[in-house]
């Protein structure tokens, strides 16, 4: 795939799609700027069409740069990971910490409290390399039980109160200039964190909600996508994005609602909004028995909106405040 190298946008990436009528311009705060080309078209006639559209992707560009740093600002987008960054997730607060004695910490796993299994990354230890940095850099990963559900019988998640604290160590070897290659390096770690951790929540809830209301579903994977929280396809498969664990537990289950009622209605029509606005309802009720704050911020904005469905307008409204890792 040719790449146009921007002085001031950066690296431009030109696709030729054979379903493509029209040339067209994407612009991701992940994927970067692609720019979209008919079979039928050259490349140049693309750069000619990103050229007329260029003062637009810069400004668009320069939103989203400011959308992340507000989302970050707020604890909504991971920023750069290095030593002392913290993310929480709806099982664990993950720390990472830089191993300044030269000596890996070793890692030992504990068994997890109530529903939840062992956790599966304890002892687990990931290698990967960024740009100017030893391939032999390892990170190492440790967990520590906080809250045993056992004992507490707490029946909800929440980002404020982790079950587990993960560290994850990597060694003193890596310059501190070096930011963005540390940050690719923990983020792979992050990353396998994250996974693990919704293989252990999200088919649970699937299974939860689907008894709870009805739903017959096929296969559950969980994925690391960019654009998109969930997706359910024609045969019934639900895919869930595994950043699902990083949002407040209402939110998680908005995305498996929204995507459970995809297996009834395969548009977004006026019979799936109020399918959905019906079952977020059903949910918000159930958790706000519970002692979750998040639902006390959210029941003065639903009570107060002018939409025709109250529930999901701002269950919808809080996830889009929220970016990918």
């Amino acid at each position: 795939m040719p790449v146009y190298s921007d002085p001031e946008i950066g690296p431009v990436k030109l696709e030729k799609r054979a379903v493509s009528r029209r040339v067209s311009i994407r612009v991701h705060p992940v994927d970067g700027v692609k720019v979209i080309i008919p079979r039928s078209l050259s490349y140049d006639e693309g750069l000619r069409f990103f050229v007329q559209k260029r003062d637009w992707i810069i400004k668009t560009v320069a939103r989203q740069k400011k959308g992340i740093a507000d989302a970050e600002a707020r604890g909504k987008a991971v920023s750069l990971l290095g030593d002392g960054s913290v993310i929480r997730t709806l099982m664990s607060e993950i720390v990472f910490r830089r191993e300044r004695s030269g000596s890996m910490l070793q890692a030992s796993g504990h068994r997890a409290a109530g529903n939840v299994s062992p956790n599966p990354e304890a002892g687990r230890t990931a290698a990967a390399a960024g740009d100017g940095i030893a391939d032999a850099l390892k990170t190492s990963i440790s967990t520590e039980m906080i809250e045993d559900v056992k004992l507490t019988g707490r029946t909800w998640l929440d980002l404020d109160r982790p079950l587990f604290r993960k560290t994850v160590v990597y060694p003193d070897i890596i310059s501190g200039k070096d930011i963005h290659g540390l940050d690719a390096i923990l983020r792979k770690a992050l990353v396998e964190i994250l996974r693990q951790e919704a293989k252990l929540i999200l088919p649970r809830k699937v299974g939860f909600f689907a008894s709870r209301f009805g739903f017959r579903y096929g296969n559950i994977a969980v994925k690391h996508n960019s654009s998109n929280w969930g997706s359910c396809s024609r045969k019934g498969n639900i895919n869930l994005n595994l950043n699902l664990v990083r949002l407040p537990e209402p939110l998680c289950d908005y995305v498996i609602l929204h995507e459970l009622c995809h297996l009834r209605y395969a548009d977004h029509g006026q019979d799936f909004h109020s399918l959905l606005e019906k079952l977020c309802t059903d949910n918000i009720v159930r958790l706000s028995l519970t002692e979750d704050p998040y639902i006390r911020t959210l029941v003065p904005e639903i009570n107060s909106s002018r939409s025709v469905h109250p529930v999901r307008r701002t269950l919808e409204r809080e996830l889009k405040s929220y970016r990918l890792v």
